[in-house]
């Protein structure tokens, strides 16, 4: 099993956060390991048996479960929840054993473990994606048996046009990447390899510097490749369900209000007419990765309530 002891760019920006949110020794998670479809889906649990929730944490596109654990999970754990963050194919430490990795693979590789933990080991299902793993959590939570709250740093409808275009690192170019991009595919490039930095705002991750750098040379995160028709299908994803017929649970939004990448606006346009209950919370001084100990404290103090409310 591939672990985070061969990994340092994690360790390098855990010594960057606040002192109260560095992982210790003695917090670091359980290293576990899921089979689905072959592929060795790698998770970094907090059990906790006495639990009646259990949260689900989902990575974006420019992180890891490890890089969420470090800015949510453990301080959760601390809190009496039970934590399990996810590692999605091509992504951390999970090893990846099939050809073809598309969006929607993330999407029902998710929802299985969900739907497999909460048969497995019950517990009150709530789900907490940050950038991408956002929306990724929404289009999941489609195909779960069960649910009780989604948590969201953002949440992206990429095939809005205004969306895509202000999410992409040459969104004005989307008009005719889009269908050169649909054309490879079609043709024999569908698993032609992209590093996501080379077509995302990945430059806006962290306001953080000197985090930004460790990120970018990180494979198992913001420097990490995924397959053109991985690109394709998540900037085109229709949603299983639409917003304003999605009632499966509450949603809370933890904005950053100085997220450069995905702000606010962005999730309004998304998210407009969203039948279930949607609550919008800012995250005062925070990036699109909050690093920023305010942002920090505030988004364990909302993720709490929000779970809290839900009784």
């Amino acid at each position: 099993m591939k672990t985070y002891n061969s990994n340092t760019a994690w360790k390098q920006l855990n010594n960057l956060l606040p002192k109260e949110f560095q992982i210790t020794d003695e917090q670091l998670p359980l290293e576990e390991t899921w089979d689905w479809n072959g592929n060795k889906i790698h998770l970094d649990r907090y059990p906790n048996p006495t639990s009646e929730y259990r949260i689900f944490l989902h990575h974006g596109v420019g992180t890891n479960g490890r890089q969420l654990n470090m800015i949510f999970g453990h301080k959760m754990a601390e809190l009496g929840y039970d934590v399990v963050a996810i590692d999605n194919l091509g992504y951390g430490m999970t090893e990846v054993n099939q050809k073809d990795i598309t969006y929607d693979d993330w999407v029902h590789c998710f929802a299985d473990f969900v739907n497999a933990e909460t048969k497995r080991d019950y517990k009150k299902p709530i789900l907490y994606g940050l950038s991408a793993g956002g929306m990724i959590c929404y289009n999941s939570s489609c195909f779960m048996n069960e649910i009780h709250g989604i948590i969201g740093m953002c949440f992206l409808k990429n095939d809005d046009k205004t969306v895509g275009k202000q999410t992409a690192k040459y969104g004005s170019t989307n008009w005719f990447m889009f269908p050169m991009m649909n054309l490879l595919k079609k043709i024999g490039f569908k698993r032609f390899s992209i590093p996501m930095k080379a077509v995302s705002k990945m430059n806006y991750l962290t306001n953080h510097p000197e985090a930004l750098k460790i990120f970018m040379k990180d494979k198992a995160s913001a420097a990490a490749n995924v397959q053109l028709q991985f690109l394709y299908e998540y900037m085109n994803y229709k949603l299983p369900i639409p917003v304003n017929e999605f009632d499966k649970c509450p949603i809370l939004l933890t904005q950053p209000d100085k997220d450069k990448w995905t702000p606010l606006e962005l999730s309004k346009i998304s998210m407009k007419g969203i039948k279930a209950p949607y609550t919008v919370k800012i995250l005062e001084d925070g990036g699109h990765y909050p690093m920023e100990e305010k942002s920090l404290n505030q988004l364990i103090k909302y993720a709490d309530e929000f779970v809290k409310s839900l009784k």
